[in-house]
């Protein structure tokens, strides 16, 4: 019925506008000229949203899409309050368990307790169903897929149904026969709650590709469209679609194109999918075009888009625990509500220019009708320019001899304030340029947001300008301060306790114990002891990373540092740090290598690296250069004299997977530290005189090899690895 008022509504305004014309002069109305009127309009006007054909099926042509609605217009006739659902239920993905304790485990608990708390409060009261769009587990295994359905088995109520789909990690230490049995019988499913049609996908070819279920979705709907075709369809799988949603641009399945021309006949198709850890309050985070996309966030750990100084994972990247509630009354008017665990309440629009206390909403009034679009290209072509507030000016503080930390108050912004663009110049020339985020992922967002740079020159005056930039891109006008680096100061080097050699961070000697740290600067925790051992990548300590003092198994039989990992395979990290009961000297004159004993006797390395951190905590490696294969490092055999040089893969590794083999190396090892990357890639390099810890990144290349220790000593910072200088005080 609705569908034909609408068409009669149609026909009239368009027999109107036909007698109007012919009552016109034709000479008012020139050839126009313009796009296919039978292309998608979204995809003709805004190549970032064209995708291009990667597989045998190429886009078709669609149906004429008019000019969308926008959000007010859409909402603007009906009254909100009165909304009234039929159905609920929640999307989360990218869990990634390993114990049912774990800090995810945990989040999935909550989001059990905080969904029914929110269900149970409404007229309507059930939650019918829990979607989890993949990356159950963090490596696929048996015991974390049981560990994940302990969770759910807890916590679950009998009136919601739960349904899972595969990701990559379900692949990565097992399969689908595993996932079959400690999961779910069917790896895609077909389920239909409420009269409401909901079809998931599994990746076939080792986690990543859908082209074997193709055929099989095509068909599963066909017959939800023809059940109702008004109604929407609500599909899912791990992997986003490329030139989608958030972060599609650098994570997305192979099959991207034949399964955009599979879901887009269908405009009331609704899909979720994972795999990139954005976070849900991005309004990148949903798309529509033929049919509707929302990327489903993660219960473990954000990954931005590419593009930022720092790379993808930010700081602070452990703090991220969101998923969806959805909900469709009987009128098919979908709302989607973006809830954020870490602080237990439903997601604040990202705009800073809204009331603060606005609620982040996605709302679909008429899913199988495209003009009623509202998250479409438009939104791009019409975002205005962030700005910041008149007066505000950037604050430099911490200036070093090397070093300046640039702060600014958050730009204002309509949709979101996304990022900053800071440039340091001196005398007009550019002397770096840096890209970092908001953190408007955070809530509420902070007030400021600070960077540091490092590599400057001593005794140098500096502007730094900085620009704002939405989520769209558009920038903003920059503010600018001007500032001066401190004159350069020769540092003594004066150690606490005796070394042998001049410039030695540590070598155990005057240490009887070590205290292990419950976190790391380098993903905003803090140094609790002197070392760190586990989440190479986050603030996680691990137990299976052992670290201890081994008397007689360092250089000259001397006290070394002894590492190494229980249980199987998998990435691990340690850092030792500087405090004030170990007194590791922290400032060094040049340190332009990082050279240490080691004795890898009996191990090898699938990825090896090594780093440092600064003053400020900022972690640097060789890592963090990616793409690159002629960062050199050096080795001097034991009993030899003569260096030998070497090379990292292109992954800033040492190792099997990189080429460089080290087993049973002993010896000393050198590395520039002027191929010390920001954490995460793409930006400065370490240039300054403050080293706060040293790191090392490691997984073993065989299991065979875990609970064999390995053995590092003499860690020092020098201005030239072939000479060692004894240390007179």
């Amino acid at each position: 019925m609705k569908k034909l008022l609408y068409l009669l509504i149609v026909v009239c305004l368009f027999s109107i506008c036909l007698c109007a014309v012919s009552c016109e002069d034709p000479s008012d109305h020139p050839e126009e000229t313009g796009t296919d009127p039978g292309t998608d309009s979204a995809a003709a006007t805004d190549p970032e949203t064209a995708s291009p054909v990667t597989d045998a099926e190429t886009r078709p042509e669609t149906d004429v899409v008019t000019e969308p609605a926008t959000e007010t217009e859409a909402a603007a006739e009906w009254d909100e309050s009165l909304y009234e659902p039929v159905i609920r239920f929640v999307v989360c993905s990218d869990v990634h368990m390993s114990t049912a304790g774990s800090t995810e485990g945990q989040r999935l608990a909550k989001l059990f307790r905080s969904a029914y708390a929110y269900s149970e409060a409404q007229t309507y009261d059930k939650l019918d169903a829990v979607i989890v769009v993949g990356d159950l587990t963090n490596e696929g295994r048996a015991d974390e897929l049981k560990a994940f359905k302990s969770v759910i088995e807890k916590n679950a109520k009998d009136e919601t149904q739960i349904i899972t789909v595969m990701g990559n990690h379900e692949y990565m230490n097992a399969g689908p026969d595993v996932y079959r049995a400690n999961m779910d019988d069917e790896v895609n499913k077909h389920v239909v709650i409420n009269g409401f049609h909901f079809i998931g996908i599994s990746p076939s070819e080792q986690g990543q590709t859908y082209n074997a279920q193709v055929d099989w979705l095509k068909a599963e709907l066909a017959l939800a469209n023809e059940a109702d075709p008004e109604k929407p369809i609500f599909t899912f799988r791990h992997h986003h679609l490329q030139n989608t949603v958030y972060v599609s641009k650098t994570w997305f399945t192979a099959s991207s194109t034949v399964l955009k021309n599979t879901y887009g006949k269908y405009p009331q198709v609704i899909d979720f999918s994972g795999d990139s850890h954005g976070p849900m309050n991005n309004p990148l985070s949903i798309w529509q075009d033929r049919f509707t996309m929302l990327g489903t966030g993660t219960l473990s750990y954000f990954e931005m888009e590419t593009g930022m100084t720092d790379g993808t994972l930010p700081k602070g990247k452990e703090n991220a625990a969101q998923y969806y509630i959805v909900e469709v009354d009987a009128e098919n008017r979908v709302r989607i509500q973006p809830y954020n665990i870490l602080t237990d309440s439903f997601f604040r629009t990202p705009s800073n220019t809204d009331d603060p206390e606005k609620q982040l909403v996605y709302w679909i009034m008429d899913p199988s009708d495209r003009s009623t679009f509202t998250y479409t290209s438009s939104r791009k072509k019409n975002a205005s320019a962030p700005y910041f507030a008149e007066g505000a000016t950037p604050a430099a503080s911490n200036v070093t001899a090397e070093k300046v930390t640039i702060t600014v108050p958050q730009a204002f912004d309509d949709s979101c304030i996304y990022s900053y663009t800071l440039k340091i110049t001196e005398n007009g020339k550019t002397a770096g340029t840096y890209k970092y985020f908001s953190e408007y992922y955070f809530e509420p967002i902070p007030e400021t947001v600070s960077y540091t740079v490092s590599g400057l020159k001593p005794d140098t005056t500096y502007e730094a300008s900085v620009t704002p930039v939405n989520a769209w891109g558009v920038e903003g006008e920059p503010i600018s301060v001007t500032f001066r680096t401190e004159a350069r100061v020769e540092v003594r080097y004066q150690p606490a306790y005796p070394v042998t050699y001049k410039w030695t961070f540590a070598d155990f000697e005057h240490q009887d114990s070590l205290t292990l740290s419950s976190g790391t600067p380098a993903y905003k925790g803090e140094a609790t002891g002197d070392v760190f051992a586990g989440q190479w990548d986050g603030n996680t300590p691990m137990k299976d990373a052992v670290v201890r003092l081994a008397p007689g198994k360092g250089y000259n039989g001397s006290c070394a540092l002894a590492v190494t990992k229980t249980g199987g395979v998998s990435n691990r990290a340690w850092y030792l740090f500087a405090n004030d009961e170990n007194q590791y000297v922290t400032r060094y004159n040049e340190p332009k290598y990082l050279r240490v004993w080691v004795d890898f006797t009996g191990v090898d390395f699938r990825k090896a690296c090594f780093g440092v951190t600064d003053g400020s905590g900022a972690l640097f490696s060789t890592d963090d250069v990616d793409n690159q294969n002629n960062q050199k490092f050096y080795y001097l055999p034991e009993g030899s004299t003569q260096w030998q040089t070497y090379t990292h893969g292109n992954d800033g590794c040492f190792g099997v997977a990189q080429g460089t083999s080290m087993i049973n190396f002993k010896g000393w090892l050198a590395f520039p530290t002027s191929d010390f990357g920001a954490r995460s890639g793409g930006g400065g390099r370490f240039d300054g005189n403050d080293v706060t810890s040293i790191y090392m990144y490691w997984d073993f290349n065989e299991n065979g090899m875990c609970g064999t220790e390995f053995y590092i000593d003499e860690i020092s910072l020098v201005p030239d690895y072939k000479v060692f200088e004894e240390y007179q005080p």
